[in-house]
């Protein structure tokens, strides 16, 4: 079970902040999502040391950041998604 306690804000560590790279990735699945209109699936293979799985969830991320909802799903090792 988890032990739960309370500290001051001073005596806590800081957050650990975004490195470049991440950032940098995370503006590129926003992108796909700005790219995709109504009307119009996007479609992404996966490359080198990835799964469909982690591009279907980096891409529903990137979308729940930008405040839209979409669908996605997974034919063939191919992650599809449309602006719901």
């Amino acid at each position: 079970m988890a032990q739960f306690s309370v500290v001051k804000e001073s005596d806590a560590p800081r957050p650990a902040r975004q490195s470049g790279r991440l950032a940098a990735r995370m503006r590129e699945f926003e992108g796909y999502v700005d790219g995709v209109k109504r009307g119009e699936v996007g479609k992404l293979t996966t490359g080198r040391d990835e799964t469909a799985r982690g591009l279907a969830l980096r891409i529903s991320r990137a979308a729940k950041r930008k405040n839209r909802a979409i669908e996605t799903w997974v034919v063939d090792n191919v992650v599809y998604f449309k602006v719901a």
